[in-house]
């Protein structure tokens, strides 16, 4: 099997999962938003975020070189994985204590209601859960075998979904959501280890060696470092919000944040398939490796410019149908979806360094979106709020691709003008469909019907566009479909 059909076989499994699992995802948080005043979602949303930055203390990089490894060395995965395992679980209590000192120390200079605190701690289980889970199918992608997570990742939804439903029921509210997501993270967790009995021969046993250990720290560090930048960047907005802001902003911010982060899944699942054949092709040839960032680049131009466009037109109607209560995060949707396409590029620059062994340089990239994220969040906060904050997320989301194209031009030489004018060409159609939806949006009334008729026209008047102004040709569609269509063999 080649690089480009491993590729294309990947990518169409986590495309079906992860397309059904983010749209249920997406359903059940507006039925969350509805359940939740803006107080109650903005402390839940904190007490999610907070943590989450604490599993980057559990994960320390280990989970991309694990995958990264073992693609590269598959007789070396039995080893690294008992010692990486054997590592998080040191880790991972590390990780909880440094999280209750964090909060507790947060808490004496501005203190919390005891319901926030509660939040707090109960989703700490999430990411005790998560980190364990995330590495074991760090092993199934080393070994191309990510149909299995796909599954599992709309499964999980799925239970999130009912659990929840039924904290509901019996009037639990943000701590009966969180406690859903606990339990769902736990049969996810399960559903995890029992593939990897079933489908692999890799079976952990406890292994500390001081040296190994040591080892793959090093190694894992720039990943780590990365990951460190790459949570607090995403989630530092949230917890600086609450402080300097107030509860309900957190919650139109939120709302305009999940719409974006929900979109991500395009350019994610394209990272997760293409991270180890990058790892591979870089180890043969740099044409490949430039190959497979061209092709990947423009397919995510294809994807993002439309979303981009389409969104920042449609966002009244978007949040009338969907969030009605929460009319103040139109503004912030619209500019959160400025930086939709440079945030899709992102994701091959970043694993072409990573699969290159030039960690380091993405990990500074990191730094350096991270601390003028934090800078411009101090600045804007305080007198402009949720919008100061949409604004420095997505003046972070701008810079990270543009420090990062320079270095992987070095690697690669890559066709600049090639993608340019793929980029152009995606442009101007996705152009010419906003028009179209703006002009629908004007003459249709703002109900859930008229809205998937202005999605239909946008869908169909933007096929019509990129084929016409050749930003995608007919003969690229071709080997598209030749690519990903099931093999008889």
């Amino acid at each position: 099997m080649t690089l480009s059909s491993v590729l294309a076989k990947n990518t169409t499994y986590l495309t079906i999962s992860s397309i059904a699992q983010k749209a249920l995802a997406f359903v059940w948080y507006v039925y969350v938003t509805q359940q939740l005043n803006e107080e109650t979602l903005g402390e839940y949303t904190f007490a999610i975020s907070f943590t989450s930055i604490f599993v980057i203390v559990m994960n320390f990089g280990f989970i991309p070189l694990l995958t990264r490894d073992g693609a590269k060395e598959p007789t070396k995965l039995q080893q690294t994985f008992n010692s990486i395992i054997s590592t998080k679980l040191i880790l991972t209590l590390v990780s909880i204590g440094l999280l209750i000192a964090v909060f507790q120390g947060l808490n004496y200079y501005n203190p919390q209601s005891q319901y926030t605190v509660m939040l707090v701690y109960l989703a700490t289980g999430i990411i005790i859960f998560d980190t364990f889970r995330s590495t074991i199918f760090a092993v199934l992608r080393a070994q191309q075998r990510m149909q299995y997570e796909a599954i599992g990742q709309f499964l999980y939804q799925v239970a999130v979904a009912v659990t929840g439903t039924i904290c509901f029921a019996f009037g639990y509210k943000a701590g009966g959501l969180i406690l859903a997501i606990n339990v769902a993270s736990i049969l996810f967790l399960l559903y995890a280890i029992v593939i990897l009995i079933k489908k692999t021969d890799i079976r952990w046993q406890w292994q500390w060696q001081w040296r190994t250990v040591w080892q793959l720290c090093l190694v894992a560090a720039p990943f780590a470092l990365a990951d460190i930048f790459f949570r607090l960047n995403g989630s530092i907005d949230t917890v600086m919000l609450k402080y300097l802001a107030g509860n309900r902003y957190v919650a139109w911010y939120n709302i305009a944040q999940k719409l974006t982060v929900t979109l991500s899944i395009i350019p994610g699942m394209f990272a997760t398939a293409f991270f180890p054949v990058m790892s591979q092709a870089i180890a043969q040839s740099r044409e490949a490796l430039r190959d497979i960032f061209e092709r990947s680049t423009s397919i995510l131009f294809i994807f993002s410019a439309p979303l981009a466009i389409g969104s920042i037109v449609l966002a009244p109607s978007i949040i009338n149908v969907a969030f009605k209560s929460y009319p103040a995060a139109i503004p912030a949707l619209q500019i959160f979806m400025v930086s939709l396409i440079f945030m899709f590029a992102n994701y091959p620059i970043g694993n072409a360094l990573n699969a290159a062994n030039r960690q380091l340089l993405n990990t500074v990239n990191m730094l350096i979106a991270l601390l003028f994220n934090i800078v411009l969040n101090v600045l804007l906060i305080p007198q402009y709020t949720y919008i100061g904050a949409a604004v420095a997320a997505v003046a972070s989301t701008i810079a990270l691709p543009l420090l990062g194209l320079p270095y992987i031009y070095q690697m690669t030489r890559f066709r600049v003008g090639w993608l340019l004018k793929k980029l152009m060409l995606t442009i101007s159609a996705a152009l010419g469909m906003g028009a179209v939806v703006w002009y629908l949006q004007l003459i249709l009334p703002e109900t859930k019907a008229m809205f998937g008729v202005m999605l239909l026209a946008g869908i169909l008047s933007y096929g019509i566009l990129v084929l016409l102004v050749r930003a995608v040709t007919l003969t690229e569609l071709r080997q598209l479909w030749t690519a990903i269509k099931p093999s008889r063999s």
